[in-house]
Formats: C-alpha cells, structure tokens, sequence
C-alpha cells in the first residue's frame, strides 16, 4: 500500500488528493477481524511549513453477528486518521504524544501497517443489525425480529422469589 508523494513533494502544489482501494493480502489479519479484502483510502496530503501532513479516511467492510439476535451480516466502518510524514524519523527518541509519524522512503509512504492498526482501534466492541434490534428470547431462543415469542410473561430470576412473599402482607 504504497503512496507515491515524490512528484508532488518536488513541486509547488500545496495538497494532494488522494483515493486508492487497496486489498490486502495477509490472512492472518483477515481471518481475526473478518475483514472483507477490499479497503478504500481517501485522503489529503498538505504541505505544512516545512512538513508534511496527511489526512486520512479508511473505508472497510467486515463480516459481524449481531450482539443481540446473532444474526450474522455486513458492517462498513469508516476512520479517520491524521499523520506527519518525516524524511527521517528518530526512533531513539521516546515521544508520548499520540501523532502518528509515517517516513517517507524514496518518494513513497508505506501505508499498510498505519491502515491495520486504525482498523484494530476502530473495530466495535458490539454490533448490532439495525439500531431497534429486538434480540432473542432468553427462554426459548426464539428471535423477536421475525415472530412473537409464546413464553410466559410472568418469568422471574428464581433467587428473587423468596421476596414475593413480603408483598403479601
């Protein structure tokens, strides 16, 4: 995943548009994120003073289960990143600020490790197939999306059932 920048650092524009799909090809990545191969990268590149600075936006799709009813479907997550990109970066130096550095290697910026780690930080933790997900029945399994469930209504968590008695009185 290779951004060419050499042209446009040699010359006087002052940003450039940039839109690539990528696919990548590490299956090890794939299979623990589920992650459809096709990524879209759009992005901006400014020349800042005496840096350069890259805006970016990447596009996936994954293949998920709804946390709710389990039902399994396609999710596309979209994250935004900004980055400085160096000539030189110093790696001696510990630096505990969030920017992300990128080098610039022979007119290009090598994009493929940035792009794996902002899809791990922007997986979600849950997912849901619509936003009024009903979920399943806790009784009988039953997902409430598709048809009513025919539980009783009156269940209750049986370590409750000794304070039923209380409201007697």
């Amino acid at each position: 995943m290779l951004i060419r920048l050499s042209k446009f650092l040699s010359s006087e524009q002052i940003s450039l548009k940039i839109n690539e799909n990528f696919v990548i090809d590490d299956e090890v990545f794939l299979s623990k994120t589920h992650l459809h191969k096709n990524i879209v990268f759009s992005g901006e590149v400014f020349k800042v003073d005496e840096s350069v600075v890259m805006n970016g936006k990447i596009e996936y799709t994954l293949a998920d289960e709804c946390a709710r009813c389990l039902k399994p479907f396609d999710k596309t997550i979209e994250t935004n990143f900004e980055a400085v990109l160096l000539q030189q970066l110093d790696e001696t130096v510990e630096d505990e600020s969030d920017e992300i550095r990128l080098k610039i290697t022979d007119g290009c910026v090598d994009l493929e490790e940035i792009i794996k780690q902002m899809i791990y930080l922007s997986l979600p933790m849950k997912s849901l197939c619509k936003e009024d997900c009903k979920g399943i029945c806790p009784n009988c399994g039953v997902n409430l999306n598709y048809e009513e469930c025919k539980c009783e209504n009156n269940l209750t968590d049986p370590r409750f059932d000794k304070l039923k008695d209380l409201l007697k009185d």
